[in-house]
């Protein structure tokens, strides 16, 4: 959460108010995401309604095999997919945007340093 703690605090999920970041294990990351009907490749996700945000270890810390995995699946960086990760699950959040590319744009302009206007 050292890592992820400067991220949330840059683009302000401070804002959210009362809200829960959990940092998964690796391991255990592909039954947690089959288990809330995830798709297992994505390194996080945001179940809203209970106002909480999962993100996968491997974003974090150096789980080798699963970093080249996302690596070549996204095909960007660790530190960029950190923040992609960062911003999109913020752009549900902060919205509460239940559509996937709606959060993408929203991300898009938080990493941009846009201030969202949320529809």
């Amino acid at each position: 959460m050292a890592i992820l703690r400067p991220l949330l605090d840059k683009y302000e999920a401070a804002r959210l108010g009362d809200w829960t970041w959990v940092l998964v294990k690796s391991e255990d990351w592909k039954a947690l995401q089959v288990a809330h009907r995830m798709d297992p490749g994505s390194p996080a996700f945001s179940v809203l309604d209970r106002r909480e945000t999962f993100f996968e270890e491997a974003l974090v810390n150096p789980v080798t095999e699963r970093r080249i995995e996302l690596v070549r699946q996204w095909r960007v960086g660790m530190d960029d997919l950190l923040k992609l990760a960062v911003t999109h699950e913020l752009g549900h959040a902060l919205c509460n945007e239940k559509n996937e590319k709606k959060a993408d744009i929203y991300g898009e302009e938080l990493r941009k340093g846009v201030t969202l206007a949320c529809k």
